[in-house]
This record gives structure tokens, sequence and C-alpha cells, in this order.
């Protein structure tokens, strides 16, 4: 073998070594790349996760809020109507006791 066909070899084989490298690095490159894509979707799709179920929390809460306001209500209407009823059920005794006192102040003061 000449030198020159050896040294054709090594330059042959350094040419194709290069281009494998060069290979390797696109397909490092690429899988990087992939794995990069890969992540971002899983985070996106946690995050889509996590944010149908904050919403949901959201509305979880707000629906009991919503409960708990109108049960508030129907108790503060039921207190008012007890109230009422109380009211008008001691009412007219109270007005005839109070009538009564007056006219017998006035009746003893109408007699000096």
């Amino acid at each position: 073998m000449k030198l020159s066909e050896v040294l054709e070899a090594l330059l042959k084989a350094e040419d194709e070594a290069g281009e494998m490298r060069s290979s390797a690095e696109r397909e490092a490159k690429e899988i990087l790349q992939k794995a990069h894509e890969k992540f971002a979707q899983t985070q996106e799709a946690r995050l889509a996760v996590a944010r149908e179920e904050a919403r949901a929390q959201v509305e979880s809460t707000r629906h009991s809020v919503e409960m708990e306001t109108q049960h508030i209500a129907e108790l503060a209407q039921k207190a008012r109507e007890k109230m009422q009823e109380h009211f008008d059920k001691r009412a007219p005794e109270l007005i005839a006791k109070m009538t009564e006192k007056a006219a017998l102040e006035y009746a003893a003061h109408g007699r000096v």
C-alpha cells in the first residue's frame, strides 16, 4: 500500500467520522428539542388541569356562599316575621293598658 493510498484512506475515514459526528449532533439536537417540546406540552397540560381544578373549586365555593346567603336571608325573614307576630299579638294589649293609664292620670289630674 502506498503512502498516498494510506493518506487517502485516513482522509476518507476522517471525513466519515466528521459526517458521523455531525449526524450525531443533529440527532442529539433533535432529541433535545423533542424533549423540550414534550416537557412544555406536559407542563401546559398540568397547568390546564390545575386551572380547571381551581375553576371548579371557585365555582363550588361560590355555590356554597350563595346557599349560605340564601339560608341567612331565610332566617332573617323568619326572625322578622316572628317579631311582627309578637308585636301584633302584644301591641293591642299594651296600647289598651297605656291608654287606660293615661286616662286614669288625666282623670286624676282633672279632679284636683
